[in-house]
């Protein structure tokens, strides 16, 4: 094992922890040469980047220790990182030999089999996946994409509608169903799958214990924030917090690392943490003649300006603007602290200058077509609000705006793009649906009277489908399929009509109408006879005369 272990590598660019650990590390091998130190220097070696030497060891560890499925299965993720696919397989397959009851290994070869066109091969691998992790989604997945490469496409689909339905947040599943029904011209259910994917959050690998257990003999900061970034996107383990952690504890002179750390404190609201942090970023910085960093002027301004530290905030982004006088997202901190203060000639001419700095800086222009709303120039607010848009074209906040105002002032064509764009970023939203659904009821009155019923049921339709719950959208479309005979097609709208309208006797007498010319005479005279003495009860006397009429000819 001395003999044979490779050298140190080059550690002029490791932090002074990682070279303590790695010295002593090796040193603890040349000194005994047993299997235990030569595995935590290796786990140093691979956990902190160094490939090469990583490779020869983790070698040197299968001969010594044959028995043990970590070291060909580590050794694999190595070769794959390296492009060479056809080793990893053969680590892999070396490594289920070992430990075959290590589910991801088997998840590893299906992968590497079904992307080289080893079907057959794929379906194994991922049978033992299954029968180690009933159920696995990712092997599941996996069979799914194996019928669509066979031509099986109406398999895959079924196989996947059953997979989401176990496996509801699962965005992988998600996502290629909504393919697959864009495909097929399904454009609603692609969008439903679309948004359903979204709302899943990142996509994550299937858990991995044996290379999780790597990540603690990890001492470079840049590899820990990614493997914490991770984690928090994915919401696995502590959401990565031992590694944001653990970067600045190995590092602790570095300003960019307290200026990370501040600001996954913020996203995890824990303003008090977040400061300290973002505090002494820029105080390191300072203090070793460097520009303190951007992000940590803007985090903390933020922060305090959240938090009604209103002063603070200013002392704050006047600092950072000294020190980057070329930000605008310091300039729109500047001009939303001054807000807060009531000094709006301030703030916007904090916003003003942010927008000589970036000409399209879509903060900027949102919060000064707010201020201009607030002093009723409306045009003006929503040029604002339409420039937002160059940067950011889906920023929802500037599109729910526009689309108030452009139907408000009755501009259906205009606001019918802006509602393509917001309904299409964020389908699923039920405020959005509601939003875009007002569009559809207002177009289908404009069709019908302009005098085409067939485009007023197609707009009616399609608010519906997007807000079943409107009760102007139910009555327009049931009444309308109704006057067109087309009953069938009335009824769905015009039982939600009945259900948000208990006690009104005309909800009775449309859906009573309907049950008839479909031939369901029994339902409808249970709901005449139900409106009627709503009807008499209200003192519509014309609406009770016509269901009096109506219960007379079904009696007869």
């Amino acid at each position: 094992v001395q003999t044979a272990l490779p050298a140190l590598p080059a550690l002029t660019d490791a932090v002074p922890t990682l070279k303590e650990k790695l010295t002593s590390a090796y040193q603890q091998v040349q000194t005994n040469g047993d299997q235990a130190s030569l595995a935590d220097y290796a786990r140093l070696l691979h956990a902190n980047g160094f490939a090469a030497e990583a490779i020869q060891t983790w070698r040197l560890l299968m001969r010594e220790d044959p028995k043990e499925g970590r070291w060909p299965y580590y050794l694999a993720h190595l070769y794959r990182d390296s492009g060479d696919i056809a080793e990893t397989a053969a680590l892999l397959r070396t490594a289920t030999e070992i430990a075959p009851d290590y589910s991801p290994a088997w998840l590893q070869l299906g992968d590497l089999a079904l992307k080289s066109g080893q079907f057959a091969a794929a379906e194994n691998y991922y049978g033992q996946r299954l029968q180690i992790v009933p159920g696995d989604p990712y092997a599941r997945l996996g069979l799914a994409r194996i019928d669509l490469q066979s031509d099986r496409r109406n398999e895959a689909i079924n196989e996947l509608v059953e997979l989401v339905a176990d496996h509801p947040s699962f965005a992988s599943a998600h996502n290629l169903l909504s393919r697959l029904y864009r495909e097929r011209g399904k454009d609603d259910l692609a969008e439903d799958h679309r948004w359903s994917g979204y709302q899943s959050g990142r996509f994550a690998t299937a858990e991995d214990p044996w290379m999780r257990e790597l990540n603690v003999w990890c001492f470079t900061p840049e590899k820990l924030f990614v493997i914490g970034m991770v984690d928090f996107q994915t919401d696995r383990g502590n959401r990565g917090r031992s590694e944001y952690e653990r970067a600045v504890q190995v590092d602790p002179m570095n300003p960019g690392n307290h200026e990370l750390l501040g600001d996954y404190y913020r996203k995890l609201n824990e303003p008090d943490l977040a400061r300290e942090s973002l505090r002494a970023s820029i105080s390191l910085a300072e203090t070793q003649g460097k520009a303190p960093p951007l992000l940590s002027f803007i985090n903390l301004a933020a922060i305090e300006r959240e938090q009604r530290r209103l002063e603070v905030s200013l002392r704050v982004t006047d600092a950072g603007i000294l020190a980057h006088p070329h930000s605008p997202e310091l300039r729109v901190e500047s001009g939303l602290t001054r807000q807060a203060m009531g000094r709006s000639a301030e703030a916007s001419a904090a916003f003003l200058k942010a927008l000589e700095l970036s000409p399209n800086d879509t903060a900027a222009h949102f919060h000064l077509g707010e201020m201009r709303l607030r002093d009723d120039d409306v045009e003006a607010a929503m040029a604002s609000f339409r420039a937002s848009l160059v940067q950011q074209p889906t920023f929802a906040p500037a599109l729910r705006y526009l689309i108030q105002y452009t139907l408000s002032t009755d501009r259906l064509a205009e606001a019918g793009t802006y509602c393509d764009t917001l309904l299409k970023a964020y389908w699923g939203d039920p405020e959005v649906r509601q939003l875009v659904a007002i569009l559809h009821l207002r177009q289908g009155r404009a069709e019908l009277s302009a005098g085409a019923p067939r485009g007023a049921i197609q707009q009616f339709q399609r608010g519906f489908e997007l807000n079943p719950n409107d009760i102007d959208l139910a009555f327009e479309l049931g009444t309308l399929q109704l006057a067109q005979a087309n009953p069938r097609a009335a009824i769905a709208p015009l039982e939600i009509l009945l259900a948000q309208r208990a006690t009104d006797p005309s909800a009775h007498l449309f859906l009573a109408q309907a049950y008839l010319m479909d031939g369901r005479s029994r339902r409808a005279q249970s709901l005449l006879e139900n409106g009627l003495i709503l009807a008499e009860q209200s003192g519509q006397t014309a609406t009770a005369a016509n269901i009096r009429e109506m219960l007379s000819a079904i009696r007869r």
